[in-house]
C-alpha cells in the first residue's frame, strides 16, 4: 500500500513552512482522487513540548513512530532525558490512499524493558492542500485517559501528487537504492544501540551505588548505636534489650510472636487511618551514620572562640 521514500532527489525538496493547517479552506478531500494514484508526503518532525514523564527521575527518553494502515513507515532517533525534545528529522513517505490517516505515536525508551506509551495523535491527510507547505501542531492523547494532557508534537508537512510515469521512476529508484539505504540504517541502528547501552549501564551503576550506600549507612547506624556515639540512644537500646530479655525469661517466645502477629494484622481494623511504620527502622533512623557524624563535627563551633572563653582570657 505504501513505502518509505528512499529516492534522494525526491526528498531534497525546498520547504517553506510558514502556514498553519486550515481545515476550513479548500482541501484535497473535495478533489476526485485518481485510481490508481500515488502521493509523496514529506514530513519534518520538528520537536515536542511538555511531554509526559515516564522515568523515575521525572524525565523520559522519547522517540516517535509514524504509521499508516497499521504499517510503521518511520521511527525517529531517541532523545535522552528530555521532555521538550528537538528532532528536526525528515521523512519521505509514499501514500496510495489519502483516506487512511497518519498516526503519530510517542514512546519512552527503556533498555531491556517494554517501552512506555507517552501519547498518540493522527493527521487527516484529506485536509492537506496539495503542493502547499503546512505547519501542524498535534496534541497527544491517551485513549484510556482522554482528559490527561500529554504534550504536543510539531510537524511540517507537504503533500505532492505522484502519478503516471513519474510514479514508475520513483518505484524503480526505490528498488535500486534499497540495499544502500538498508546498510546505512544498519550502521545507524548499531550506533544508536551502543549509545543506548551506555546510558543503560550508567543507570544500573547509579542504582547499585544507591543500594550499597543504603546498606552501608544501615550498618554504620547499628555500629554507632553500641559505640556510644549518641549516649542517650545507646542507653535506650541497652534498656530495651534488658527488658526484652526479662520478658523472654518469664514468657515463652511463641506467645510473644502470637501477640505481635495479632497486633500487626488487626492494626488496620482498630486504626484504619494510622500510618504504618517499623519501630526498629524508626529508631535506627535517629542514629547518625559516619558521614553525618563527620558533618556534625565540621559544623560544631570551636569552644575556644566562644564569648565566655574570651572574657576569661581577658581577665587572666
Amino acid at each position: 500500500m505504501l513505502d518509505t521514500c528512499k529516492l534522494k532527489s525526491a526528498c531534497n525538496l525546498p520547504f517553506v513552512y510558514n502556514k498553519k493547517i486550515n481545515t476550513a479552506g479548500t482541501s484535497n478531500a473535495d478533489v476526485p482522487l485518481a485510481d490508481p494514484g500515488m502521493y509523496q508526503l514529506d514530513i519534518i518532525l520538528r520537536r515536542g513540548q511538555s511531554l509526559a514523564a515516564r522515568d523515575r527521575g521525572g524525565t523520559s527518553d522519547p522517540y516517535v513512530k509514524f504509521k499508516i494502515g497499521g504499517k510503521e513507515v518511520f521511527r525517529s532517533k531517541i532523545i535522552h532525558k528530555n521532555l521538550n525534545p528537538v528532532w528536526e528529522e525528515k521523512a519521505c513517505i509514499l501514500v496510495e490512499h489519502l483516506r487512511e490517516p497518519l498516526y503519530i505515536k510517542v514512546f519512552d525508551y527503556d533498555f531491556g524493558l517494554q517501552d512506555d506509551f507517552m501519547g498518540s495523535a493522527f493527521l487527516d491527510l484529506t485536509q492537506l492542500e496539495l503542493n502547499r507547505p503546512t505547519d501542524v501542531t498535534l496534541t497527544l492523547k491517551d485513549p484510556h485517559y482522554p482528559d490527561h494532557y500529554l504534550g504536543i508534537i510539531l510537524l511540517s508537512v507537504i503533500l505532492t501528487p505522484k502519478e503516471g510515469e513519474h510514479r514508475d521512476v520513483v518505484v524503480e529508484d526505490m528498488l535500486e537504492d534499497e540495499e544502500e539505504e538498508d546498510d546505512k540504517d544498519d550502521k545507524d541502528s548499531e550506533k544508536k544501540g551502543f549509545i543506548n547501552k551506555i546510558y543503560a549501564i550508567q543507570e544500573v551503576c547509579i542504582s547499585v551505588q544507591n543500594i550499597l550506600d543504603e546498606v552501608a549507612s544501615f550498618g554504620e547506624r547499628i555500629k554507632n548505636t553500641f559505640n556510644w556515639t549518641v549516649p542517650f540512644l545507646s542507653w535506650l537500646a541497652i534498656v530495651a534489650l534488658c527488658v526484652f530479655t526479662v520478658i523472654l525469661y518469664f514468657i515463652p517466645l511463641r506467645y510473644i510472636v502470637l501477640v505481635w502477629g495479632i497486633n500487626k494484622f488487626t492494626k488496620k481494623l482498630r486504626s484504619p487511618y494510622a500510618i504504618d511504620n517499623n519501630e526498629l527502622l524508626d529508631f535506627l533512623s535517629r542514629v547518625p551514620s559516619d558521614v553525618q557524624v563527620v558533618q556534625y563535627q565540621e559544623l560544631k563551633p570551636d569552644p575556644s572562640h566562644s564569648p565566655c572563653k574570651r572574657k576569661k582570657n581577658n581577665l587572666g
